[in-house]
């Protein structure tokens, strides 16, 4: 882990060196594969592994038993991760209807074009989706079904209809986000 490298270089004193040796250093490892699993790829992990570990010697002063230093980690890497994904929603939200207006509007002759590219990307993600939760989404919003309704049919409580809903709205959304052409193109005709 060369990144280790950039950070280890910067600390100031004999004292930071040996906190981070004797406390930090050795959970470096499975913070990173952590990560890792949270980012998707290894140049965000990096970052995020950094930005931990810098708060951590920093604020070092605050934990009571030292030994326990790995559950902290954990827990700043993941306060962290989704302090840095609030600021992603907020930077990568786009009225959905200031969209939809923009194509419809006759001044782009790309419209239909941008139309089935969004159709076909939602469709695929769609067909990627978990069984149960695509199920759920789709009786509520494509069939107008209530929750109580979806809830009797698949015989399930509402809670869990809900939660299956909202957990295909945060995957269809990281998706669509991740598609980097087709987000581009939404962020054009928003503006």
């Amino acid at each position: 882990m060369e990144f280790l490298s950039l950070f280890t270089s910067s600390l100031k004193d004999g004292g930071e060196r040996d906190c981070f040796d004797k406390y930090l250093s050795p959970h470096v490892p499975m913070i990173y594969k952590s990560a890792i699993r949270m980012c998707g790829n290894p140049n965000d992990a990096q970052d995020l592994v950094q930005e931990t570990l810098y708060s951590a010697l920093k604020n070092f002063h605050q934990i009571q038993d030292p030994e326990k230093s790995k559950y902290w980690m954990f827990s700043i890497l993941r306060n962290l991760f989704l302090k840095d994904i609030e600021k992603t929603k907020k930077r990568a939200e786009v009225e959905f209807d200031a969209v939809c207006e923009k194509l419809s509007d006759n001044e782009h002759p790309e419209k239909d074009f941008l139309r089935a590219e969004v159709k076909n990307n939602i469709q695929g993600i769609l067909d990627k989706l978990d069984e149960r939760l695509k199920i759920t989404l789709m009786m509520f919003y494509f069939e107008g079904q209530s929750y109580k309704e979806i809830s009797a049919s698949l015989n399930i409580p509402i809670g869990t209809v809900m939660s299956r809903i909202a957990r295909a709205k945060v995957y269809l959304k990281r998706e669509l986000l991740r598609s980097e052409s087709l987000k581009l193109e939404i962020e054009k005709y928003a503006q």
